[in-house]
């Protein structure tokens, strides 16, 4: 053994001098890689940017180490995960450098107190950051835009104004103050006319009151061209200096007005007399639910059209409702029918198209966007969680159907782009009712079992023998509903793969709450609606006022009934997010954010099966029971106005 003691000695120095070495001499990160993270921030890939912003900031020194960690930190916010920003944000110090990254760290600590509706902390935050000196336009310019987040969040939209106002100064370049304004306009335009009237009576800045009475203006004249375009004359002959800019007026005047004009009239269309009248039903019902809660007296009005069982019709009724004077569209549901009005509509005025399509629909209409339940969406958010969980070695289990096909390649597509490797995959028939043969596939017990014949085949003798799951798989993703999954996950247990862990989709949760049936799911983390899985605060206010005594409550028709609810809930602020990379909606379908080719997507929340209960996992939600939190940093209570 002193040999191989000795041995070791050299091996260990050598070791600690390179550890030395690295600590002494630390190599600027690479151009290529700083280019690699830039580009995927430009395309949207948040996740995989703040993973390469993370890495290269391993090897850097202050204060590019800094600035490195900072923008992994921004591009987790803009990929809606708040627990590894939380999580990597009070690991970075600050302390040494100049005020400019004090100033950082501080917004990007608000922008997760306000995704998670800490807003008073938040706003606390920015107070902190806008009092540090010497800070670059561009600092001073997000402050105020994240502090009109806040002020929009806290029901508070003249304070946002006000922000929006006073953030323009900072800004350089036109088509920067135009964007600006947009946002400001988009929210003037939201707010009920009495309000208007109100704050401006009491409005004392020239520049703010006259924004309010040009909003006042559009409201009282709308869809009247002459008495507006006399109403707007008079109005700049009154503001000459007023820097509303003109693009505002060309949308003022426009005939058919886009996501930051005021909406008169909703198109809903829907299958209602189809084979899917039942799911069409469901959402209409989420979407009029909310439309009866809206107590405001110039909210939109909403006439409702039968696309009928014919897809190939639906182009059709999108033309007939435009003629009727929709300004606004939202649907058709189902795919077929979005691509039949893809390929032969004229998309005239925003739509809204409750499902996703193989055309990317920005390419179509900049006034086009796509919101549906994709199941691969979730299967890639099944990928991210679990890298973000430290898994890098994967197996899938999945059904031999065109639906599991879909799933497995998504996941896969997406793991693998992630950094992640599939070490095996394997295909299961839903008509069968023993899944042992495929999970002993997977996990190499059949290969095990295989190897054990032949050498009793050659000893000549029986051997005592026990199979064991192949060591080499940090989780396993089943694609699978709640009926083979209680199949599935108890074979899994049997043949020595309890210990690894297991993810899926919403599928796996009819949403029931079926203690005893779920019980065999002990152990599964999956992603689901806020809907689905939270049944206090905020979403218990909306249940009660909402749906009330809808009959399939908790069941796969609340996800379409929750479909609903967002479609309408979402219309006001698709011009908000639309204009941020990473702005998000918080509906009760998930966080909802566009993506660069104009799909809304989803940011679900997390819970694992225990004693056949669903508990919330991701650790800003404190839960103690079925469908239940304590509300403290997680989804926020009612927001009270400030003043």
């Amino acid at each position: 053994m002193k040999p191989i003691r000795w041995l070791a000695i050299p091996i260990i120095c050598a070791a600690l001098l390179a550890g030395c070495e690295t600590a002494r001499v630390a190599p600027a990160p690479p151009t290529a890689s700083v280019d690699l993270a830039e580009k995927a921030e430009g395309n949207g890939d948040f996740l995989i940017a703040a993973r390469e912003y993370t890495r290269l900031a391993e090897i850097a020194l202050p204060a590019q180490k800094q600035d490195l960690q900072l923008r992994a930190v921004a591009n987790f916010i803009k990929a809606g995960q708040l627990r590894e920003a939380r999580s990597q944000i009070e690991l970075i110090n600050v302390e040494a450098l100049d005020s400019s990254f004090t100033a950082r760290k501080r917004i990007l600590q608000a922008r997760i107190y306000l995704a998670e509706g800490g807003f008073e902390k938040g706003i606390r935050q920015l107070d902190e950051a806008s009092r540090l000196r010497n800070l670059s336009p561009a600092l001073l310019s997000e402050i105020n835009s994240v502090r009109a987040q806040a002020e929009l969040a806290l029901d508070n939209p003249i304070g946002a104004v006000r922000n929006l106002i006073g953030r323009e100064q900072y800004l350089a370049g036109k088509e920067a103050v135009a964007e600006n304004q947009k946002q400001l306009w988009k929210i003037l335009v939201s707010m009920p006319r009495e309000r208007l009237k109100t704050e401006f009576n009491i409005a004392r800045d020239p520049v703010l009151s006259g924004w309010i009475e040009l909003a006042l203006i559009t409201a009282e004249n709308a869809g009247q061209v002459l008495p507006l375009q006399a109403a707007l004359d008079q109005w700049k002959i009154a503001h000459p200096t007023h820097p509303a800019n003109e693009t505002i007026f060309g949308t003022l005047m426009s005939p058919t007005p886009g996501i930051s004009g005021r909406i008169e009239r909703i198109a809903l269309l829907l299958p209602l007399s189809s084979a899917y009248s039942t799911a069409a039903q469901a959402v209409r019902d989420g979407f009029m639910g909310m439309d009866a809660a809206n107590t405001n007296p110039d909210k939109p009005k909403i006439t409702i059209y039968d696309t009928g069982s014919d897809p190939a019709k639906t182009p059709d009724v999108y033309a007939q409702a435009i003629n009727e004077g929709a300004q606004f569209v939202v649907g058709p549901l189902g795919r077929e029918a979005a691509e039949a009005v893809l390929k032969q509509a004229s998309i005239k005025v925003p739509t809204l198209m409750l499902n996703s399509t193989d055309t990317d629909p920005g390419t179509a209409s900049k006034y086009l966007f796509e919101f549906g339940l994709p199941p691969e969406q979730e299967a890639q958010q099944v990928a991210e969680r679990a890298y973000l969980d430290g898994h890098r070695q994967a197996a899938v289990l999945y059904p031999k159907t065109p639906w599991g096909e879909r799933m497995m390649t998504a996941w896969a597509n997406y793991w693998q782009r992630l950094g992640g490797t599939v070490v095996a995959s394997q295909s299961y028939n839903e008509l069968d009712v023993d899944y042992s043969d495929p999970i002993k596939q997977l996990l190499n017990i059949t290969q095990s079992e295989a190897r054990k014949g032949l050498i009793e085949k050659i000893a000549g003798q029986k051997l005592q023998f026990d199979s064991r799951a192949r060591q080499d798989i940090d989780y396993i993703f089943i694609a699978a509903d709640a009926k083979h999954g209680r199949l599935i996950k108890p074979q899994l247990n049997f043949y020595h793969a309890a210990r690894v862990p297991v993810y899926s989709t919403s599928h796996i949760f009819t949403g029931a709450g079926d203690a005893v049936q779920d019980v065999d799911l002990d152990g599964i983390v999956f992603g689901d609606m806020p809907w689905m899985l939270v049944g206090d605060g905020r979403i218990q206010e909306l249940r009660q006022k909402v749906q009330q005594n809808w009959p399939f409550v908790h069941s796969d028709l609340d996800r379409l009934y929750a479909l609903g609810m967002d479609s309408y809930a979402i219309l006001p602020h698709l011009g908000r997010i639309s204009m941020e990379p990473g702005a998000r909606f918080n509906g009760v379908t998930s966080g909802l954010s566009l993506d660069r080719s104009g799909r809304l997507q989803r940011q679900l929340l997390w819970a694992r099966f225990n004693r056949g209960v669903p508990k919330l996992v991701d650790t800003f939600l404190k839960h103690k029971g079925q469908f239940e939190i304590e509300n403290d940093t997680g989804l926020p209570a009612k927001p009270q106005p400030r003043s």
